[in-house]
């Protein structure tokens, strides 16, 4: 028996774009309605829900307590529901549209060729890769914008979780005409007088390089006197090393190309641990559509996802 308290599929897909857009004209364009007709069923839904899910803040439309509690309830079962069409139907191709984002050194030198082979293998697949940095990223999944993402760093959100993914390490890279680019190792008192070309604070490669930094309190005080400069991106780090502005500290896999023909040269420095794990994280208690387990499990089965702790 259908109630007066029923609501529907379409009321919460048009709830979620509101969310995600966190405009009302914007996402009408999106469910294809005029805004008219969102407000409308905006208030029919808050109405049937006991109250309201929406609040202005200027010119945002942006979630309450009730309506960001109902946002994760509302994505699931809209994935739900499509996974149940989609079973009935007896349609066994993988299909629909995949939001991934990534920390800046997954998202540009692992996801895309992992990526495309993916769709490769699933054509009615339409990617979309977001990148930023790792504190962007999760705010980006807690808000519903993106369905897979991955991480340099462990998060300690309480509403995340975080399944190791693989292995990665950082180097400290200087020029071949460095002073120290002939020995190729060096101490942190070897450091102490130079100036670093660090990314920025939330960059999860910022936050392992403080970390290992900090297993050596003393020295680390020596070490960066020099206050560092800080690029918003990874390239823009490799630029600074290049043009001779300071030693730079990123990902193997952000470097490996550079290290091979010998533009820079990566130094092993004494006592300092700069391996990492790399995550993928996901919203705690949230369903995951067939989509996104083919697409994890594709990610997974990759040679590189299986390699071991140093």
């Amino acid at each position: 028996m259908i109630t007066q308290q029923t609501i529907t599929l379409r009321q919460l897909e048009i709830f979620l774009a509101v969310a995600r857009r966190e405009h009302v004209t914007e996402a009408a364009k999106d469910v294809h309605l005029s805004q008219s007709a969102v407000s409308t069923a905006l208030a029919e839904l808050a109405d049937r829900l006991g109250g309201p899910l929406l609040e202005r803040v200027g010119r945002r439309v942006v979630l309450n307590d009730r309506g960001r509690r109902l946002a994760d309830d509302a994505a699931d079962l809209l994935q739900r529901a499509t996974d149940l069409v989609q079973h009935y139907n007896g349609e066994q191709s993988i299909k629909g549209s995949l939001r991934i984002g990534a920390s800046s050194t997954i998202g540009t030198y692992l996801l895309p060729a992992l990526v495309g082979t993916f769709v490769a293998t699933h054509p009615e697949v339409d990617v979309h890769l977001e990148i930023g940095n790792t504190e962007a990223i999760e705010a980006q999944l807690l808000s519903q914008q993106l369905d897979l993402a991955f991480i340099e760093g462990p998060s300690h959100h309480p509403l995340i979780t975080a399944t190791p993914w693989r292995e990665d390490e950082l180097k400290v890279i200087v020029p071949p005409d460095h002073r120290l680019a002939k020995r190729r190792q060096a101490s942190l008192g070897d450091l102490r007088d130079e100036r670093w070309v660090m990314r920025e604070a939330g960059s999860g490669t910022r936050s392992v390089f403080e970390d290992a930094m900090r297993a050596h309190v003393e020295q680390t005080e020596a070490a960066l006197t020099v206050a560092p400069l800080t690029f918003g991106s990874s390239e823009a780090v490799k630029q600074g090393v290049r043009a001779g502005l300071g030693i730079g500290c990123l990902s193997e896999l952000a470097v490996q190309r550079e290290v091979a023909s010998g533009d820079f040269v990566a130094l092993r420095v004494k006592g300092l641990d700069l391996r990492r794990r790399l995550w993928r994280i996901a919203r705690r208690t949230c369903y995951e559509s067939a989509l996104q387990r083919a697409c994890i499990e594709h990610l997974n089965q990759s040679p590189k996802s299986r390699s071991k702790r140093k």
